[in-house]
């Protein structure tokens, strides 16, 4: 066959895998909810873009390349046994929402149970005779297990470090306000945060399984041993609510917390050179620090008021609309608007009548949500919205 019927059909295979489909199927589901929430609760939708989609597939392209030419420089070898693990854990995963879709928990479970399988389970059990066939070191039951646990370790921390960088350099600036009310029975807004994106990575797979299944499989060898490649669609998920803090600073501390995650796996994958048993070490403790980043999170949340509450005085803006002249004045969610061309508000009917004295021109006074009072003003053309584009927290009711 040629390179290029090869590359095909590796695509193929790629776009067949479990992990992608589940990730696309997962894109449109939220696409569509969020399109019926806001049209249920906020009579409109507030991005009518499609964002999700865009942001699956373009923020890990190049991570994905990176990530694969590391991968394949360094000698990171995986076996087919842990992959078809990583696909069972995401499915099983998707049962905690996004939560724990990123690798530090699929790829560490997944080696992890494949090691406790190499050690507890019985050789003649049918289950790890499947798995001996894949040529895998993860089942051998000694030392060689835990060497087969280094490459995956490695990624886990490269793949941690590309999501620090992607968090970092990406903007999250769609917010879709979910409303509830406290014990007291005040309407206040907070904000499901939900990232999703795909990092296609090349991985270098020991053996002839592949050719024994596809006899058109490109394998080359290094020495007696022989590898193939495979693209594997790496599924990168969060899901984090915010309500107590600003969703960019919330995703800040996160970024800090795994930095410093990032750092403990880094000393951790540096000793395993020393003992290589520590690699499942490092797995776990990459597990269960994963964990604790999002605990954190939840913490930093309920010990804090609610940030996105009714005001004191004025109108709590509670979302933007893209392209709209409220997003022209750098109005931001968790803005108070406290007059509206000289007029003084007290209510969402009173922002409405400010906006009539003038239709071609509107004057606000804005209190940030760090108390700085702030002048904005713009002029207003025929096919801008009434409402210059805001959602405020006074005009919405709960609809169940």
């Amino acid at each position: 066959m040629t390179v290029l019927q090869n590359i095909v059909l590796a695509l193929v295979l790629f776009i067949l895998q479990p992990t992608f489909l589940v990730g696309i199927a997962l894109v449109f589901i939220a696409k569509s909810r969020r399109f019926k929430y806001a049209r249920h609760q906020l009579r409109a939708s507030i991005y009518k873009d499609h964002y999700e989609l865009k942001r699956f597939f373009l923020w890990g392209l190049i991570p994905g390349a990176i990530l694969s030419a590391v991968s394949f420089i360094a000698g990171l070898p995986v076996s087919l046994d842990w992959i078809i693990a990583y696909q069972i854990v995401t499915l099983l995963m998707l049962g905690f929402g996004y939560r724990f879709l990123h690798p530090v928990f699929t790829f560490s479970l997944s080696a992890l149970l494949i090691l406790v399988l190499g050690f507890f389970v019985p050789e003649n059990m049918s289950v790890t005779v499947i798995v001996s066939q894949f040529n895998s070191p993860l089942i051998q039951g000694d030392s060689l297990s835990f060497q087969g646990l280094q490459p995956i370790l490695a990624l886990v921390i490269l793949v941690l470090l590309s999501t620090i960088l992607t968090l970092h350099i990406a903007k999250i600036n769609q917010f879709t306000p979910r409303f509830l009310k406290t014990k007291r029975g005040k309407l206040v807004a907070r904000y499901r945060m939900t990232p999703l994106w795909l990092i296609p990575l090349v991985v270098v797979v020991p053996g002839t399984t592949f050719t024994q299944l596809f006899d058109w499989w490109p394998v080359f060898s290094i020495g007696d041993q022989p590898y193939s490649f495979l693209i594997l669609p790496v599924l990168i998920g969060f899901r984090y609510t915010v309500q107590a803090q600003m969703p960019t600073q919330a995703k800040n501390l996160l970024v800090k917390d795994f930095v410093s995650l990032s750092v403990i796996g880094v000393i951790l994958f540096a000793l395993t050179f020393w003992q290589v048993e520590l690699a499942a070490v490092g797995l776990a403790v990459l597990l269960l620090g994963g964990v604790i980043v999002l605990y954190r999170h939840r913490l930093r949340e309920r010990k804090w008021n609610f940030r996105f509450g009714p005001a004191e005085e004025g109108l709590r803006v509670v979302a933007v609309r893209p392209g709209s002249p409220a997003e022209k004045m750098d109005i931001e969610i968790g803005d108070t608007i406290l007059e509206s061309n000289q007029k003084k508000l007290e209510s969402a009917e009173d922002f409405t009548e400010s906006l009539f004295l003038s239709r071609s021109y509107c004057k606000l006074k804005i209190k940030r949500i760090d108390g700085e009072l702030v002048m904005t003003e713009t002029a207003l053309y025929e096919n801008d919205p009434h409402d210059l584009g805001v959602v405020l927290l006074e005009e919405i009711s709960l609809v169940k």
